[in-house]
């Protein structure tokens, strides 16, 4: 037993001595040193701030509307002639150029007769009139001697005094001539007149075919005034005011209407937190506009004062409020406020004259991060 112990307490000073040994020697060995990694300054484009009084440029796209637009009702019935210049698609008329006639002999010939009973009636009261009336006498024989059946009636001569309104009265005279012009009102309503220049964009009927009152028989577009219909949104409605220049350009760039805005809505709608804007607008010489082409382009709005224009993914921090500078080679935070938003620029306050700022986003980039400088 005794032997036993004696072997452990000599085991557990050889192990003793061996971990002194070892740690010595360890401390003998010198610590190699250690180099700090060089940074590596990384490489970016900037451009200098130039404040300046700029253009919020509001973008907007719509279709071109036809501001002249009707659609052609009959208002009487009967037979659409064939022949002459036709009431089809494609066709266009001129102001006062008739566009349409309905056949109006059976109405035509009523209403010769109408007037014809309607002469007699006037030329019997002729011997009453220079009798009651003398002083009137020359008036109504003039008027008499100068109607034709065939042509619409003159207006009825006033009556000067209250018993010669009651004499026309009661003998049928003032009725008889109201009459005639109502049927004279109805007749007129056989022909259609283009109230503007234009071209019919769509018909319901054919020559020759039968119509009927209250008949749609097509639609009329004028080709003088357009407009674009665009919504635009809520935020941009502050920088926008009647009168302000409008370009427009097709899908691939070019060009091909200028105008200005007309108006706009007076509300916005609760969905898309848009309304609608109406630009007046012509072509540019050299191109056409049509109904319903599709047009893309930018009012110029209210200039603001002492800004720079910026791409907006240069905006940084929680709310888009601040961008980097470079400052002694390395990027610094500053704080800029938004005065405007367009589709892809945005317009700042806050930076001074000649301030050096990124000018494309860098991935990566964070406040002191060391960078080589060259311009856009």
């Amino acid at each position: 037993m005794k032997t036993i112990l004696l072997r452990g307490l000599a085991g557990l000073a050889i192990l003793a001595v061996g971990v002194f040994v070892m740690n010595g020697l360890i401390g003998m060995k010198s610590t190699p040193p250690v180099n700090p990694r060089p940074a590596n300054a990384r490489l970016v484009k900037v451009m200098t701030a130039v404040p300046d009084t700029l253009n919020a440029v509001v973008q907007l796209e719509g279709r071109v509307q036809a501001k002249n637009r009707m659609t052609v009702i009959a208002e009487v019935n009967g037979m659409l002639p064939v022949g002459g210049k036709e009431f089809r698609e494609g066709v266009s008329f001129q102001k006062g150029e008739v566009m349409l006639s309905i056949d109006d002999r059976e109405l035509r010939a009523n209403l010769v007769s109408q007037r014809s009973q309607w002469l007699q009636l006037l030329a019997s009261s002729l011997a009453d009139l220079q009798l009651d009336f003398p002083e009137r006498a020359d008036v109504w024989s003039g008027y008499v001697s100068a109607l034709n059946v065939e042509d619409a009636l003159a207006p009825l001569p006033e009556a000067e005094t209250e018993r010669e309104r009651l004499y026309l009265t009661s003998r049928g005279i003032v009725s008889g001539y109201h009459a005639i012009r109502a049927s004279e009102s109805r007749l007129a309503k056989h022909r259609f007149t283009a109230p503007f220049d234009g071209v019919v964009t769509a018909t319901n009927v054919e020559p020759g075919s039968m119509v009927r009152a209250g008949q749609p028989l097509g639609s009329f577009v004028g080709t003088g005034t357009f407009e674009v219909k665009s919504a635009v949104h809520a935020r941009h409605l502050d920088v926008l005011r009647p009168g302000q220049a409008v370009v427009l350009r097709e899908e691939g760039g070019r060009e091909v209407a200028h105008g200005e805005v007309s108006r706009t809505a007076g509300h916005v709608d609760a969905m898309t937190q848009s309304a609608s804007v109406f630009c007046k607008v012509e072509a540019v010489q050299g191109e056409t506009l049509r109904d319903g082409r599709f047009l893309a382009g930018e009012v110029l709005g209210d200039s603001r004062l002492g800004v720079v224009a910026l791409d907006e993914a240069l905006l940084t921090g929680e709310e888009g409020q601040e961008v980097f500078v470079v400052k002694d080679n390395r990027l610094a935070l500053a704080a800029v406020d938004v005065v405007h938003r367009d589709a892809d620029r945005v317009l700042v306050n806050g930076l001074d004259a000649g301030a050096v700022l990124l000018a494309e986003p860098v991935s990566g980039s964070f406040e002191g991060m060391l960078v080589e400088t060259t311009q856009r």
